[in-house]
């Protein structure tokens, strides 16, 4: 009988284990390879990730101003808010898909140093960001149906540098499971899986691949992105690599076959801006804008001063007093035009407490 009982409890650990081994198998050569692959491991533990649709009648400012004022706050935030990995924010992919004359697809793909700063800046972007005049940051009129979502990185893969990045594209998954046993199988599959992605990836030249995992909401998320492909051009992003990266079978499939998950998004976008890692004062690298122009860019004169652009008093008077960019709220500065010196607006300035 105790024979019989404890056969009876193993086997669903049994299924679980010969699935595992079954694309340990399969996966043996690709996964002696993964520590071989050119480019480098991002040590990115956590992921955020936001879509919504811009629409440019909405706004009052240049784009460019709005992006890098909203860039050196939500940077700052992790930064002053997040220790104790530092710099927290390690990128930002902005996503940009023009819809029509006055829309666009829009949002962010982060990473982060840990899961912890992924988890807090969910909080800080969906409930306690409020810019302009005390607006909740995703209630401002110009974003429509949002949908965010922090996230646990299975891996992350730099295979080219960040500045050749153009144009990427988001496959997203239902995982079709309700507890968390279940998730935590399908995360150890997805790690199976990692070195065939990322051989996949790399046989394509794709420049960048995450493979996220959010088991609360039963999700799963490949980004993947391509470098640039044509000749710069002031009249044109570099559509080539967009059709590319679009037209190019889904890296996920492998995904959906093996794990059994449904395929719920998958958009391709030009990468309209690109953040990098933040140095208070905002003295570290600038932000890229990489189809700018034609897309919109931030410029002297748009009302923000932006240090890591090389805006200063000399430069660009119009925009920065003498002390703009020293981490300090000097008399005559404002949040407006040099937010990299003033206080960071949050809705509820207790928040270090709910995050300790």
């Amino acid at each position: 009988m105790s024979k019989t009982k404890l056969s009876f409890w193993l086997l669903p650990f049994l299924v679980i284990t010969n699935a595992a081994l079954a694309d340990a198998v399969t996966n043996a050569s690709a996964s002696h390879q993964h520590s071989h692959f050119a480019g480098e491991q991002i040590r990115a533990n956590g992921a955020f990730s936001c879509d919504f649709i811009f629409d440019f009648a909405k706004i009052t400012e240049p784009a460019g101003a709005a992006i890098e004022r909203d860039r050196i706050l939500m940077q700052r935030f992790v930064l002053e808010f997040t220790d104790p990995d530092s710099p927290g924010m390690l990128q930002k992919h902005i996503p940009f898909l023009p819809t029509s004359p006055a829309t666009a697809l829009a949002g962010g793909r982060y990473l982060f140093q840990s899961r912890a700063q992924a988890r807090k800046y969910e909080k800080f972007v969906t409930e306690l960001y409020t810019y302009p005049a005390g607006t909740q940051f995703l209630s401002r009129p110009e974003f429509g149906d949002p949908e965010c979502r922090d996230w646990s990185v299975i891996e992350a893969w730099n295979f080219a540098s960040i500045d050749t990045h153009v144009a990427f594209r988001t496959e997203r998954f239902d995982t079709g499971r309700v507890i968390p046993r279940q998730e935590k199988i399908v995360e150890a599959r997805l790690r199976f899986q990692v070195p065939r992605i990322l051989d996949e990836a790399r046989q394509r030249g794709y420049a960048e691949v995450h493979v996220l995992h959010q088991p609360d909401d039963h999700k799963v998320q490949l980004v993947y992105f391509v470098s640039r492909m044509s000749e710069l051009s002031p009249s044109q992003p570099d559509a080539v690599a967009l059709e590319k990266i679009s037209t190019d079978n889904p890296l996920g499939d492998r995904l959906v076959s093996r794990l059994n998950l449904t395929r719920v998004f998958d958009q391709s976008m030009f990468v309209l801006n690109v953040w990098q890692p933040y140095r208070p004062g905002d003295q570290g690298a600038a932000s890229l804008w990489p189809n700018s122009p034609p897309f919109p860019e931030s410029a002297c004169g748009d009302n923000v001063c932006v240090p890591s652009q090389g805006e200063h008093a000399q430069s660009c008077a119009v925009d920065c007093t003498e002390q703009c960019g020293n981490a300090i709220c000097d008399a005559g500065e404002d949040l407006d035009r040099c937010p990299s010196d003033c206080e960071i607006p949050i809705a509820n300035q207790g928040i270090a407490a709910p995050f300790q």
